[in-house]
């Protein structure tokens, strides 16, 4: 299974995105040379059937072995089976919630005198914008995002810290959007992109910037 993302028929722009990150993941990981990446991001934006597209996805070591590494790329999913709202919930404890999971469109964190972990290395988004609201109080909060994830963050913090570091900007047009916002009252607030290291961060982005390249040659 190569995990590609559902869509009711045809071929859609969520799913060639979905490939895009995978391809420019394994880029990042040494997995592909740039020759043959860009040669499949030409060829993505070329696919007319969900079997053109699966086939861009092997690794050139090990044809029968998928280039899809969990860790490494944001997965989108398709409006449906995203639930619209959620909640996690910290009073004078903690929460974590990492693995394989669907965001909610909206979730709503809370941490007092307590703290928390939302790991969305391995999670799933919607495409557009997720947004997250966090309101901690003498407590704190941490919120690790993969590589390929704009990050919007307008929260306020009143003798704590609301600060993002490591987040290096996307220029895919496409990429999903995790909006942050909320209040840390003597508490901190910390959104960081985790996974590639700085080196493989680079790689990853510098092949979003030819497949946006492509895709406007393509005129997709």
């Amino acid at each position: 299974m190569t995990g590609l993302p559902y869509a009711p028929a045809g071929v859609s722009d969520v799913q060639r995105d979905y490939v895009v990150q995978v391809l420019s993941a394994a880029f990042a990981t040494d997995r592909i040379s740039m020759k043959l990446l860009d040669e499949r991001l030409s060829a993505v934006f070329r696919a007319q059937s969900l079997g053109e597209l699966e086939g861009l996805l092997s690794d050139p070591a090990e044809p029968n072995r998928s280039l899809v590494d969990e860790a490494s790329v944001s997965r989108v999913v398709a409006d449906p089976v995203i639930p619209a709202r959620g909640a996690a919930l910290a009073l004078m404890g903690g929460f974590a919630r990492n693995g394989s999971w669907i965001v909610p469109r909206h979730l709503r964190v809370v941490a007092v005198m307590g703290g928390g972990e939302l790991d969305l290395r391995l999670a799933k988004l919607g495409a557009g914008v997720t947004e997250i609201e966090i309101f901690t109080v003498m407590g704190g909060v941490e919120v690790l995002v993969p590589a390929g994830v704009r990050v919007e963050v307008t929260g306020m913090a009143v003798m704590g810290g609301f600060s993002v570091s490591g987040a290096e900007a996307t220029e895919n047009p496409h990429a999903p959007v995790l909006r942050i916002s909320g209040l840390a009252v003597m508490a901190g607030v910390e959104v960081r992109h985790k996974g590639q290291g700085k080196h493989g961060e680079k790689r990853y982005l510098q092949a979003l910037e030819r497949a946006q390249k492509l895709r406007l040659r393509s005129g997709g």
